[in-house]
């Protein structure tokens, strides 16, 4: 296959799998010609129109029927009327296109899911269901993404972060969420701290997800509504650390810090029972 063949061969590929967009783009384009040329038909069919009335009076006096107005007239809207039947064919054949891909999607999901379960499967029965749990644990673990922390002043706003510190990420794991995600010791060491901040400030309440949020990982379902509430006029969250050794499944053991809350978030009802 020539240089030429297979430049060819992508644009034709590249054109079919963008053909419902083509075609949309190309709807959108005709409904404004159709109405341009329309509008751009009307006066030559009035005229067409008038004409046609002047010779009938003047032949017996009558005026024009239905079907002798549209009889007059009706060859000016045919550029009209052919640009609005391409349009419908558009709209028709995007929607065709669009359902062809959508189907093909569907069952290339269904094919991904059903290897995926047989690699489980096969995993499980040669090496174990500890080691399947292993590899999940360790494809589990979150890239913790910087989160840039900013406190409100008088004045606006000023930054609480330092940026390129160069500090080597570590692996943590948090007993709260039961999940392990990589990040600095800086980064969690800050956001316990502007969690307590804002838990100081904000009146004695802070979520879960406010944590999350701070570590720069995920939240999780249900956060927004347990966290941490005001207690016997303590306005601090104490978190504990603890050093331990893991097996990743990959490299081996290796260091992993977990994070504990000795008072754990809990639901406003649950906080009301255990005030009374």
């Amino acid at each position: 296959m020539n240089a030429k063949t297979t430049l060819l061969h992508g644009a034709g590929k590249a054109v079919k799998k963008a053909a419902p967009t083509i075609l949309t783009v190309v709807s959108a384009a005709g409904v404004v010609a159709t109405a341009a040329l329309a509008v751009r038909a009307t006066p030559k069919a009035l005229k067409r129109i008038e004409a046609a009335k002047a010779v009938k009076k003047a032949e017996n006096g009558g005026n024009l029927t239905r079907m002798e107005t549209i009889g007059a007239c009706w060859q000016c809207y045919v550029p009209a009327a052919a640009t609005g039947i391409a349009v419908i064919g558009c709209i028709f054949g995007a929607n065709a296109l669009n359902r062809r891909q959508q189907a093909a999607l569907v069952s290339a999901y269904a094919l991904v899911s059903r290897s995926y379960n047989d690699y489980q499967r096969k995993v499980k029965e040669l090496h174990g269901v500890d080691a399947h749990r292993r590899i999940m644990e360790a494809l589990a673990a979150e890239k913790s993404k910087k989160q840039p922390i900013y406190a409100g002043t008088l004045i606006g706003s000023s930054s609480l972060d330092f940026e390129d510190a160069g500090e080597e990420e570590r692996l943590f794991y948090d007993a709260i969420s039961e999940r392990y995600f990589q990040a600095t010791i800086s980064q969690v060491l800050q956001a316990e701290y502007h969690l307590n901040r804002n838990f100081a400030l904000g009146g004695g309440f802070i979520t879960l997800n406010q944590f999350y949020e701070f570590l720069g990982i995920e939240p999780v379902p249900g956060g927004d509504e347990v966290g941490w509430m005001v207690s016997d006029g303590l306005y601090w969250v104490d978190f504990d650390h603890q050093k331990t050794v893991v097996d990743d499944g990959l490299n081996g053991e290796v260091e992993c810090y977990i994070i504990d809350a000795p008072f754990p978030p809990v639901s406003e009802r649950e906080y009301e029972d255990m005030e009374l």
